[in-house]
């Protein structure tokens, strides 16, 4: 499993110095080091866990974004249980788990997984910013959810604007 800092000091809580700088700089965060330290307490039991790339998480309002590579938001999706033990320790509503190498239109559909993007339209704005405009299928998605994905995509650096029909 890759996770952003040194597992010796994941598992002891103190920090050397590189692990500390991550932190200090703002590249990571403690709330990095809490899923780091889940994530490796788990792989002690689960053993698929090992392929995870384990990159950053974004808090936004109750809902945690996770940056992982392809088998890790394969794993996560399936191992229930490891979603639900980190809902209970970090305390957030939902968790969310998105291929940080994929394509913009790839990770937008990993963000409002398990709804569906119906329509897509790309929109190039002046100051040569370009926004999403998505039209997404899903009964269990309700306003508020909706502003908390589009602060979500903002923190991946994809400006969206989520419309449910």
């Amino acid at each position: 499993m890759k996770i952003p800092f040194c597992d010796f000091c994941v598992k002891s809580g103190i920090l050397c110095q590189k692990c500390r700088e991550l932190i200090d700089s703002g590249r990571n965060s403690d709330f990095d080091l809490k899923i780091s330290r889940i994530l490796l307490e788990e792989a002690s039991r689960i053993r698929e866990l090992e392929k995870i790339e384990f990159k950053k998480a974004h808090v936004e309002d109750g809902f945690l974004l996770i940056l992982s590579n392809n088998d890790g938001v394969r794993i996560l999706r399936d191992r229930k249980e490891i979603v639900e033990r980190i809902i209970r320790d970090t305390g957030v509503e939902k968790v969310t788990v998105v291929d940080y190498r994929k394509d913009q239109k790839r990770k937008l559909e990993e963000l409002v997984y398990p709804s569906r993007i119906v329509g897509l339209s790309k929109v190039w704005l002046p100051g040569n910013i370009t926004e999403f405009k998505i039209m997404v299928e899903g009964k269990e998605l309700d306003e508020n959810q909706v502003q908390k994905l589009e602060k979500l995509a903002k923190k991946l650096g994809i400006n969206v604007r989520i419309q449910i029909p």
